[in-house]
């Protein structure tokens, strides 16, 4: 009975250390313009109303990640993120994405040709979108839908995980205007894919796609 109890305590510790990880991730993406930011363990403890425990498990999966950097009887320093992670996170996007489709791509032509294209148009120029990270999301939720046909768990969660990192990269940038945003992440280049899927051409709809996946990156460093 002990035992038992043991082990749930232990699961609802680690839900709350995996909540906190996540708001001071969000924390830092919201914040990312800031130079040299600096979190300590003390002041999230009073923010989060927590103990230690939680707020330092967060912290060290953050290192863990590459986020933060712990510097002895001084915090947490965020890492700041190089022309060299961008390149990085668009190349593993491009080669996770283009395996998922390949994988994907006789159950899209089959049975989701419909559903995808019901997507595209649901975040089409119909609304306007004043939120500039409500277009981001928009477009990883397109990203991570196509992807999500290859039934291939493990790829769709570093996928996730690498639009999660190319997040704070774009955060990191200063964004002078919604309009910027937009044109880096437009509903054009997410039709072409879904055209050539519906002439059934894999091999244009793969061009496209990482045509895609490269303009994004692209054209964030040109913004930087």
């Amino acid at each position: 009975m002990t035992d038992k109890k043991n082990i749930f305590s232990k699961s609802k510790k680690q839900l709350l250390s995996e909540k906190i990880h996540d708001e001071i991730l969000e924390m830092i993406i919201k914040n990312a313009t800031d130079e040299d930011m600096v979190l300590n363990e003390g002041r999230l403890m009073e923010v989060f109303q927590v103990s230690k425990a939680p707020v330092r498990e967060a912290l060290i999966k953050l290192c863990a990640e590459g986020v933060l950097q712990s510097v002895p009887r001084y915090g947490y320093l965020v890492i700041r993120q190089q022309e060299k992670d961008k390149r990085e996170v668009s190349r593993m996007r491009v080669l996770l994405e283009l395996e998922a489709l390949k994988e994907g791509y006789e159950e899209i032509i089959q049975y989701h040709l419909p559903e995808l294209l019901q997507q595209i148009e649901g975040i089409n120029g119909a609304k306007q979108i004043d939120d500039v990270w409500a277009i981001w999301e928009d477009n990883c939720e397109f990203h991570l839908q196509l992807a999500s046909y290859s039934k291939n768990r493990l790829l769709l969660r570093y996928l996730q995980e690498t639009m999660d990192r190319q997040k704070r990269i774009y955060a990191q940038q200063a964004w002078e205007s919604q309009k910027t945003l937009k044109a880096i992440f437009n509903d054009n280049s997410h039709k072409r894919i879904w055209k050539e899927l519906s002439n059934h051409n894999l091999e244009q709809a793969l061009q496209c796609l990482e045509k895609d996946i490269s303009q994004q990156s692209d054209e964030g460093i040109m913004q930087m």
